[in-house]
């Protein structure tokens, strides 16, 4: 569900569990390095922060052209941008990314 919160773009729940998902996209590869997705992973229009666990929860990286995602625990996520290769975006990415990223909480 969309989120009501700041910080966060959606709540996801199972249960009695909730976790807050900030968003990121890419919609093209980078230009340098067209076997990645760079990711901004900062919140903020003029003074870039970090996306840290006080907002959210899980990071979903999403690759538009490819219409796959990717999630991480934000405790995995320590840089402001973050590089995943092309060859990580398959089928079935985001059941395994998914539970792992959950598995930290």
């Amino acid at each position: 569900m969309v989120s009501p919160t700041e910080g966060a773009d959606l709540l996801a729940y199972s249960a009695d569990k909730y976790w807050r998902v900030e968003v990121k996209t890419s919609s093209t590869p980078e230009k340098q390095k067209p076997k990645y997705y760079r990711f901004s992973t900062t919140q903020g229009s003029r003074k870039k922060r970090r996306v840290t666990s006080a907002k959210c929860d899980i990071i979903a990286l999403c690759a538009l052209p490819l219409r796959r995602t990717i999630f991480r625990h934000v405790n995995q996520v320590r840089a402001l941008n973050v590089r995943v290769p092309v060859s990580q975006f398959v089928e079935g990415c985001e059941r395994k990314t998914w539970e792992a990223a959950i598995a930290w909480t």
